[in-house]
């Protein structure tokens, strides 16, 4: 099968994709999404930034309604738990207390941080312990409840038709663009809610991973790409943004991650 990509970011001037993984059957850890009909899908690396993409035999636009939040935590009360969980981990062993820092570190200033697709809000949790004003962005309400305890405010309207006259110092994508099928719009659609002289700092997943396997997490279904290096720069750039720093880790949890720091070209 001859794979196209449809992105209009990716700008390899190449034909042939290499299929890397194959998938068909339901990888026995992975989430019951109740896919209707075959279950078949693929990544599929460009051979010139080594980006990988998703191809799926199924729809994958219902994957992030209702269902989502309840297969992964059930409830409220589960994502009370998950947080919990997560919050009390040493650092060592903690990838959002270890993102904290990191931003931290690079901002060195208080300053406002809109965290896009926040979920149990830990890294909000953990990076306002550091001095600065936080606010997060999900599209499921229960997230929203569940951190207002947490006196940590959640807006949860569509990016697109956020509207909010103050602008950030910084804006966080967290293991977030490899879940969207146009990450360009989405990096867009943030400038407009940033600083002159913000940043915006992102977190995928590395292509690295392939040296674990087809079943690692770093390649479950719900991601629809998995970047590299140069595609994560490439994509900055083609969303009008300036590639601060960028950098290759293993997280405390085995994720192969790449994060970045980007500015508005001017």
């Amino acid at each position: 099968m001859k794979f196209k990509v449809k992105d209009n970011w990716h700008s390899c001037k190449i034909k042939n994709f290499k299929k890397v993984f194959e998938y068909k059957k339901k990888p026995t850890a992975e989430k019951n999404f109740k896919i209707k009909g075959e279950y078949r899908r693929s990544f599929y690396e460009c051979p010139s930034c080594n980006h990988f993409f998703a191809f799926h035999n199924f729809k994958t636009a219902n994957l992030y309604n209702k269902d989502y939040l309840d297969l992964t935590y059930k409830d409220e009360k589960g994502i009370s738990e998950r947080f919990n969980q997560i919050s009390k981990l040493p650092i060592k062993k903690s990838d959002n207390k270890n993102r904290a820092l990191r931003v931290n570190s690079f901002i060195k200033k208080r300053s406002n941080i809109l965290d896009v697709g926040c979920g149990t809000g830990v890294f909000l949790y953990e990076i306002k312990k550091k001095g600065h004003k936080v606010i997060g962005f999900d599209i499921d309400e229960r997230y929203k409840n569940f951190l207002k305890k947490k006196k940590i405010n959640v807006i949860t309207k569509n990016l697109n038709k956020l509207r909010n006259k103050k602008k950030f110092d910084l804006i966080s994508f967290n293991k977030v663009l490899e879940h969207v099928p146009d990450p360009l719009k989405n990096l867009k659609e943030s400038k407009r809610l940033l600083k002159r002289d913000g940043i915006i700092y992102i977190e995928v997943p590395d292509v690295m991973a392939k040296l674990k396997g087809k079943f690692s997490g770093e390649f479950c279904l719900d991601h629809l790409q998995i970047f590299s290096i140069s595609s994560l720069d490439n994509l900055a750039r083609c969303a009008g943004l300036l590639t601060v720093k960028i950098k290759r880790i293993i997280e405390p949890s085995n994720k192969y991650t790449i994060y970045g720091f980007f500015k508005k070209i001017k």
